[in-house]
């Protein structure tokens, strides 16, 4: 993992959770302020960073990988986010909707990411080609 895709992670799991927020907002379910958005800013940072360390210990299993990603974004925003910020109350309610957000937050970063990969290696692949057509 790069630093540009470590910036991609940060940005498109920020985004993801203020649309998610907003939503829950528009509910009646959820009533955060500015300082929320820099608490969520500094979380989604640490995520990233922790995803890049994970990243750098080669894990050779998907599921491993994916899990231990999942547990980090947890410890983030559980541990980080809930316990020290105080973002929510430790019931079963606000861990179930805590807990719901990140995992599709998680996925949709993820699915992002894979996009992002796939389209970069697709055009890694046109150059190649391009380049061996003009050899030929």
């Amino acid at each position: 993992m790069k630093l540009r895709e470590s910036i991609v992670i940060s940005c498109v799991s920020y985004t993801a959770v203020m649309i998610i927020i907003s939503i829950l907002n528009g509910m009646g379910i959820s009533d955060l302020n500015w300082i929320f958005n820099l608490e969520l800013f500094v979380v989604t940072t640490l995520i990233s960073l922790f995803m890049y360390i994970i990243d750098k210990l080669n894990i050779e299993s998907q599921p491993v990988y994916m899990f231990l990603q999942i547990i980090s974004v947890a410890i983030s925003v559980l541990g980080i986010g809930g316990g020290i910020m105080k973002w929510f109350r430790w019931t079963l309610e606000y861990l179930s909707i805590t807990t719901g957000v990140f995992v599709v937050v998680y996925f949709i970063t993820y699915g992002v990411v894979f996009l992002i990969n796939s389209i970069t290696t697709e055009k890694i692949n046109q150059k190649i080609a391009e380049h061996n057509n003009k050899e030929n």
